[in-house]
């Protein structure tokens, strides 16, 4: 009787192991910068979280994921998604600027989230006012992974070769958010720079050396609107954008920026800048950890970046106006095509907690 019952347990045992199944789940993600890799190995580590609330539920299935980690640039990687959706081969997750909601919702390539929203309390910890730029048509169709900011970085070490007093170098962010000090008072600031030979020519200014969102954000720095709020159109001033553009052909012409500065290579970008060569720098909040961590490690990471840097928003063109910057939130979707839609949903939200928060921000 005893050898029955072992068999029977062992034939239980088999048949929950038979039944039990796991579901492999695909995510995308890019950076395409090397420390923003927490948007993959945070999805990866979270996968024991969902498991181990599935085995607690007594569910019969469990998750593996295969992610993928993108480092080339948006352009492929978003073609490559493009193509994914169009022949129903999408990952089940990817990650994306929250931007392209706009055009994959109507679309029908991203799924809405709304009933994952309320249903799991992780998404309650989300900052509110994210869930505005993943809503589209009164629907939320992905979930806020990260944000940024892109600001104006100066040199305080090269503003006080230039004669800068120590209260001016740190009031100048006061200045600029306060509309008092503008595009042109930095344009001159930095052709004194240059006429000083604190820095070489082209070094008093830089933006970035890649085409990018952040035009946008320095043509409604000058003015510029992006739409109609009456009619919903987008729109164009041209009288900003002629304003932004002889700007950078003022800035070329009095040596402060070079004319070939949007040459496509970010090493010809971040070198010279934690080299301390450069006087104004319009980047990124994530630049600030690729610096610390990749480039001035040695000389002391961001205890050295804040001994000599500082930071404000991008001025205004003119005296009294806004200051501005721009934020490019990313989300993790869910692809409308996915046969796990509720299990991608659980992944995310096991990944939006303050534990996988802290390492990507870190």
């Amino acid at each position: 009787m005893k050898r029955i019952g072992l068999l029977a347990t062992i034939i239980l045992l088999f048949s929950f192991a038979w039944a039990q199944e796991t579901v492999t789940l695909r995510a995308w993600t890019i950076g395409p910068d090397d420390p923003s890799i927490t948007r993959m190995t945070n999805l990866e580590a979270a996968v024991e979280y969902l498991n181990a609330a599935l085995e607690a539920e007594g569910a019969d299935v469990r998750v593996a994921l295969e992610a993928e980690f993108d480092t080339t640039d948006w352009d492929p990687y978003l073609r490559r998604v493009l193509l994914a959706f169009q022949s129903n081969n999408a990952p089940d997750i990817l990650q994306a600027s929250t931007a392209l909601i706009g055009t994959w919702a109507p679309a029908g390539f991203i799924a809405p989230l709304d009933e994952y929203v309320s249903q799991f309390d992780q998404f309650d910890d989300v900052v509110e006012t994210l869930w505005n730029s993943v809503t589209f048509d009164g629907q939320i169709y992905a979930i806020p992974q990260d944000t940024e900011a892109r600001p104006l970085y100066f040199n305080k070490t090269l503003l006080a070769e230039l004669g800068w007093s120590e209260e001016e170098i740190n009031g100048l962010p006061e200045r600029i958010v306060t509309g008092e000090f503008t595009w042109d008072d930095m344009l001159t600031t930095a052709q004194q720079a240059v006429e000083a030979g604190v820095v070489e020519a082209g070094n008093g200014y830089f933006h970035r050396p890649v085409n990018g969102p952040d035009f946008a954000m320095w043509y409604r720095a000058f003015g510029g609107e992006v739409l109609d709020d009456s009619s919903g159109q987008l729109v164009f001033s041209s009288e900003a954008a002629l304003r932004y553009f002889t700007w950078l052909r003022n800035a070329i012409d009095a040596d402060v920026l070079d004319e070939n500065r949007l040459n496509n290579d970010w090493q010809l970008y971040h070198q010279p800048v934690t080299a301390g060569e450069v006087l104004f720098v319009s980047g990124g909040t994530w630049n600030w950890a690729e610096w610390s961590n990749q480039y001035v490690a040695d000389r002391g990471g961001q205890e050295w970046l804040f001994e000599n840097f500082g930071f404000a928003p991008q001025p205004a063109w003119q005296e009294g106006g806004e200051p501005i910057t721009l934020s490019n939130p990313q989300g993790y979707m869910v692809s409308a095509s996915s046969e796990h839609q509720d299990l991608a949903a659980r992944l995310i939200a096991h990944t939006t907690v303050p534990e996988f928060d802290a390492k990507h921000a870190g």
